[in-house]
């Protein structure tokens, strides 16, 4: 005699069974890919050793590093008379001249007016100044996205720096009448 009962009871159990039985295994998401990010290239750097003119003494760096487009430009000087004193990126990397007026004017590929530092339009070697303490040391830093380390027509590879005897009152046209050429460095690629 069939048992209603128990084949209920099966029907009961075994229907949930054969439905879990049944059903689609959830598989677990496949790890994503690993994706090997390039390293970040190395900063690119250049320095200026400054050597002063005639008889003076004082001594200094500017350094350039560049990481992606930007450039941080930090000077020091030691030596030099207190105050404020103009420095820039000049076009020709050439201290020969005793005043070192064989370095050109401004680097200004844009043929801009000269300005500050922080000026937009501006020649792309104007840096302002740097403030000299009573014990004859300076140091500033700054940053440009009108130069570069790297190769091409704004590279500061291969151009002067110069320090100058005043300041740099960041109008005067072309140069910012900050006196003579007291100190000159060549920019060369370091690192």
């Amino acid at each position: 005699m069939f048992d209603w009962k128990k084949a209920l009871i099966l029907c009961l159990v075994g229907v949930p069974l054969l439905v879990v039985g049944c059903a689609k295994k959830e598989e677990a998401p496949a790890p994503a890919p690993v994706v090997e990010q390039p390293a970040a290239a190395p900063p690119m750097m250049a320095i200026a050793v400054l050597q002063p003119r005639g008889e003076l003494t004082l001594n200094g760096t500017v350094s350039f590093t560049q990481v992606g487009d930007t450039v941080t430009i930090a000077a020091h000087v030691e030596g030099v008379a207190p105050g404020k004193h103009g420095f820039h990126l000049h076009e020709l990397g050439d201290c020969s001249a005793e005043d070192f007026t064989s370095t050109g004017g401004h680097f200004n590929p844009t043929d801009a007016p000269h300005g500050g530092p922080a000026d937009r339009v501006r020649h792309a070697g104007d840096f302002g100044n740097i403030e000299v303490g009573e014990d004859g040391t300076g140091h500033v830093e700054l940053t440009s996205d009108m130069i570069t380390v790297a190769d091409g027509p704004n590279t500061v590879v291969g151009r002067a720096i110069i320090l100058h005897e005043g300041e740099d009152d960041l109008e005067s046209q072309p140069t910012g009448a900050a006196g003579g050429r007291i100190a000159c460095g060549v920019v060369e690629p370091s690192g």
